[in-house]
């Protein structure tokens, strides 16, 4: 039995949009360039950049810990005052 039903062709502006759509998806495939079609969620910079996260969180925690000023002022125990008229040498500060 031949097939009765013909098959199915678009109205011409419809297949001229098909026809276009198909020649730019060509033209970004022979470019190397793809569609996105998964919708990925938004990353922070330190998800983005792990490595360089690491690095500057060391650099500056080993600045602050290594600074004599800093280390002076918020992590050592802080020196009993002298009597008066008395000077502390610099090396005993």
């Amino acid at each position: 039995m031949p097939n009765s039903v013909p098959p199915y062709k678009p109205p011409k502006e419809i297949q001229q949009l098909l026809i276009q759509r198909q020649r730019q998806q060509e033209q970004q495939q022979q470019a190397g360039q793809r569609r996105r079609t998964a919708i990925l969620p938004k990353r922070s910079w330190i998800q983005r950049n792990p490595r360089l996260f690491q690095i500057a969180i060391l650099t500056t925690s080993m600045l602050i810990f290594f600074s004599k000023p800093l280390f002076d002022a918020f992590i050592a125990d802080p020196l009993p005052l002298p009597p008066k008229g008395e000077r502390v040498a610099p090396h005993k500060r």
